[in-house]
């Protein structure tokens, strides 16, 4: 059977993977010059420091079993760190509390009031049987279940936002309760932080490039299914492109936007692999120089700054934007100089996981054609998880019409 995937992002790579072992000849045809999609290293300026910078500092979680699957497969299982949670936050003032998912380490954590610290773990055991009503959004169910407005926005959006890239206040209250049962109330190893040593283009595009081979058509943008000589076919783009191609109305999804800016000081600044600023546009900081295998020269120095849901940061310009977060960074973190910068803005990072959104599934009003995307149903929120799932179940989905089954 010859079946093309249109889209190299992760859906439409991990479905042509696993459409290739299974034994059928596959086309991936990819519009961009690189595979990977929304996981990317940015192309290569004069004046860019080692490692290049990448399209925002992507994190996985130790729940996310596929997506370490699909690195495995690709030759990429020593591609990343595995470190159990424990979350630095640093307040306004400049403390630093770290988050860790024992009880001793949450009564510590000193940006809370004692009060409020003390209900934590009474909200978290409680997400476990709670039931979200219709429109509610995490913040309120949160509210129901005990917690305070503090908490919310000092500790709960903490894990929320990067993770669902909204706020507890905007996110759909039954993607927050999946996000805690899964992670945080889960087997322990499901809250393990997963954190790329490579440049994100080379440990999937061109590590997944090398292991299809010529099976692959860069700058190729498919005008139309029809075009395609194939017997079936994995539609793998984003929301609009998708409708596009299968003659459906666009879906009713908002875009979540993701801004990056990457920095290089005169000394170092961090000294963690990672920190979140309360209070602040930068909402997480990487050290992207201790956390490159093989490369530290930078540690502490090379930093990205990773902004999630926040639409109002889109029409900053790039040198206004890039003086606000130096700023904010060595008001915080001590003086330093700046010695380069890049900004990198996603704003069609993920879709936006409101109350009441409804995704579409995986089969599609054409045969033999099936939808796949981080953005569809697959009982994920919008993440590289839900990208591989996606990915995979499209090709069960080509492969259940042919009589046929994935190798596992």
């Amino acid at each position: 059977m010859n079946v093309a995937v249109v889209g190299g992002g992760l859906a439409g790579l991990a479905a042509a993977l696993d459409l290739v072992d299974a034994g059928h000849a596959v086309t991936v045809y990819e519009a961009r010059p690189t595979l990977g999609g929304a996981v990317q290293t940015l192309p290569e300026r004069e004046g860019d420091p080692e490692p290049p910078p990448d399209n925002g500092q992507h994190i996985a979680l130790g729940c996310f079993t596929e997506y370490v699957r699909f690195l495995e497969r690709i030759g990429e299982g020593d591609a990343y760190l595995r470190m159990p949670l424990a979350l630095p936050v640093l307040d306004e003032d400049g403390r630093f509390a770290t988050i860790r998912p024992r009880l001793a380490s949450l009564l510590r954590y000193r940006h809370l009031r004692i009060s409020d610290r003390m209900r934590i773990p009474m909200v978290t055991a409680r997400c476990r049987n709670a039931r979200a009503t219709p429109g509610e959004t995490f913040g309120s169910l949160l509210r129901r279940l005990g917690a305070s407005d503090a908490s919310i926005d000092r500790f709960w959006d903490v894990f929320i936002r990067p993770a669902l890239n909204l706020r507890c206040d905007e996110v759909d209250a039954d993607a927050g309760l999946f996000t805690v049962r899964t992670a945080l109330l889960g087997p322990r190893g499901n809250s393990d932080l997963i954190l790329p040593t490579k440049p994100l283009g080379w440990m999937h595009g061109d590590a997944a490039h090398r292991v299809l081979g010529d099976r692959v058509r860069l700058d190729h943008r498919v005008g139309s299914l029809e075009e395609l000589d194939a017997d079936a076919i994995v539609v793998a783009v984003p929301p609009r492109e998708s409708a596009r191609l299968l003659g459906e109305p666009e879906p009713s999804l908002e875009d979540s936007p993701i801004v990056s800016v990457h920095l290089l000081f005169d000394r170092p600044l961090l000294g963690a692999k990672l920190a979140a600023l309360l209070g602040s546009d930068s909402h997480w900081v990487f050290d992207r120089g201790l956390l490159t295998k093989g490369d530290e020269s930078n540690a502490g120095w090379y930093l990205t700054v990773v902004s999630s849901g926040v639409p109002e940061l889109l029409d900053v310009r790039g040198r206004e934007l890039v003086e606000r977060i130096a700023g904010q960074l060595t008001e915080r973190l001590g003086g330093a100089e700046l010695l380069w910068s890049r900004v990198s803005r996603e704003p069609y990072a993920t879709i936006a996981l409101r109350p009441g959104v409804e995704r579409p599934g995986v089969e599609t009003s054409r045969p033999n054609v099936a939808r796949a995307g981080s953005w569809t149903d697959t009982g994920w929120p919008a993440t590289m998880e839900s990208a591989i799932r996606s990915g995979r179940r499209a090709a069960q989905h080509i492969l259940s019409s042919t009589s046929a089954r994935v190798t596992a």
